[in-house]
């Protein structure tokens, strides 16, 4: 008799559903159940052709999940009542069986796209797809990974990255590009990636594979995003549905994102945060008196950055120079944007126009150690100012384009942990929650993890760090 305790980072109930399956198949006397932390399952092991056979069923059916954490396994002393689990239908992707069903020529469902997963104790839920797949690449374009066995040919992936790629959710991921035809043909070096995750996507991929086609593109529709830094797999983004459901703690969202994710981490007192979002950027504050943002950097509007930037007679003389050396000057005086990395991009002079166009930009440099550039507060909020001139002047002084991103991402980095360290000092709180899509750039999070490490910044396991 043995009880495993399965830490699972989220509240969906499919890989749950998964095991209380495979127990019903293998026969074996057992029982699962969840709560808010943990699956717990019961086996009698003293049934060993029924336990063998549930070890060859896990084998071969029981999916990987990016929510699975540690397993302790402790001896039972009491009977097992038999669970009879049920777990609510999930969007995600065609499991083991339904794979099986799929690709196996003697299967009464070969190439069915009618198949409907209830392989995980579930009623089981068709769900529509209509997606275009194709092999001509558009910006912004996912790439559907279509032959598992090429991956490593296509791409510099690590183990981790695969598991992560592969699992039964099919997040999304950015990988490093390895074949030149493909950098070529999507005039990148970094590309985000899918897994076949539905129905539809997994027989265009067969049917591609068939044809010697390597690799299709889509539009994504219900981006499922993950990125994984060191040993952190962390979600940036979910429109599936997959990461743990938030309770309202609070009517603003970026709050009650930031209290649920403190919940999680177990900080019942105190806490800070920050939320480094392209959606803006701000820090926030919960303690016995309840929760706020206390710092906010204010929304960038670059018409009224330049009006500011030339009553200041260095600023002016800085933007005469850079009128003089950017041949479309006059297209950026005349650019009505909010949005801060769009700007950038055009400083930069940036084929695309976003904050992935420049995070991309900034993967390129390998070295370490950035440019020391101005990230200043003023009575207004953040000094846009003072960091446009910075940046500019670097890029007056023939910098390399791509370490100049990757300083960027470093400045915004180092910003955040010296808002934070003043934050503890004023408040004298010692618990971090980090938050935000920003996290998506590897070189953030890694700035964030090694400068700030003595503080134990959290990262949600089971919750998205973004809307």
């Amino acid at each position: 008799m043995i009880k495993q305790l399965i830490k699972y980072n989220s509240n969906t109930t499919y890989f749950a559903g998964f095991l209380q399956s495979l127990i019903e198949e293998s026969g074996i006397s057992g029982s699962v159940s969840q709560d808010e932390h943990y699956i717990t399952l019961k086996l009698d092991a003293t049934q060993q052709n029924e336990a063998e056979r549930f070890d060859r069923l896990c084998a071969k059916y029981l999916p990987h999940s990016i929510f699975l954490d540690e397993i302790e396994t402790k001896p039972l002393e009491f009977e097992i009542t038999p669970s009879g689990f049920i777990a609510k239908n999930f969007e995600i992707a065609p499991c083991p069986k339904c794979l099986e069903l799929l690709t196996n020529p003697s299967s009464e469902l070969y190439l069915d796209d009618n198949i409907v997963c209830n392989h995980y104790s579930n009623e089981g839920l068709k769900v529509d797809d209509y997606t275009t797949y194709t092999p001509h690449y558009t910006d912004q374009n996912t790439l559907l990974v279509v032959d598992s066995s090429k991956i490593n040919e296509l791409f510099y992936i690590t183990q981790k990255e695969q598991e992560v790629l592969f699992s039964i959710e099919k997040p999304t991921i950015k990988v490093t590009i390895k074949d030149e035809v493909l950098k070529e043909l999507t005039g990148k070096n970094f590309i985000n990636i899918k897994a076949p995750y539905s129905l539809k996507s997994t027989l265009v991929a067969l049917n591609a594979k068939e044809s010697d086609v390597g690799y299709l593109f889509f539009d994504e529709q219900k981006p499922l995003r993950a990125v994984i830094v060191q040993d952190n797999v962390t979600i940036i983004q979910d429109a599936k549905g997959v990461t743990k459901s938030l309770e309202t703690l609070d009517e603003e969202s970026v709050i009650n994102r930031f209290l649920n994710i403190k919940k999680e981490a177990g900080f019942t007192k105190a806490a800070i945060g920050a939320n480094l979002s392209t959606h803006g950027i701000s820090f926030l504050v919960s303690n016995e008196l309840g929760a706020k943002k206390v710092l906010s950097l204010g929304k960038f509007d670059l018409q009224k950055t330049l009006l500011k930037m030339k009553e200041d007679p260095k600023r002016v003389k800085l933007l005469e120079n850079f009128a003089n050396q950017k041949e479309n000057y006059a297209a950026f005086e005349q650019m009505h944007s909010t949005d801060l990395f769009a700007v950038l991009c055009v400083i930069l002079e940036l084929r695309e126009h976003s904050f992935e166009a420049l995070s991309d930009k900034a993967l390129e440099f390998r070295g370490n150690g950035g440019l020391k550039i101005d990230m200043f507060f003023n009575e207004q909020g953040f000094d846009y100012e003072s960091f446009l001139g910075s940046v500019i002047s670097f890029y007056l002084a023939e910098t390399d384009v791509h370490y100049l991103a990757y300083s960027i991402f470093e400045a915004f980095a180092d910003m955040a942990i010296s808002t934070l360290t003043q934050l503890q000092k004023k408040f004298h709180i010692d618990n971090f929650v980090m938050m935000g899509d920003m996290f998506a750039n590897s070189v953030l999070y890694s700035r964030m993890l090694s400068k700030f490490q003595m503080q134990k910044p959290y990262f949600s396991k089971a919750i998205a760090l973004d809307e």
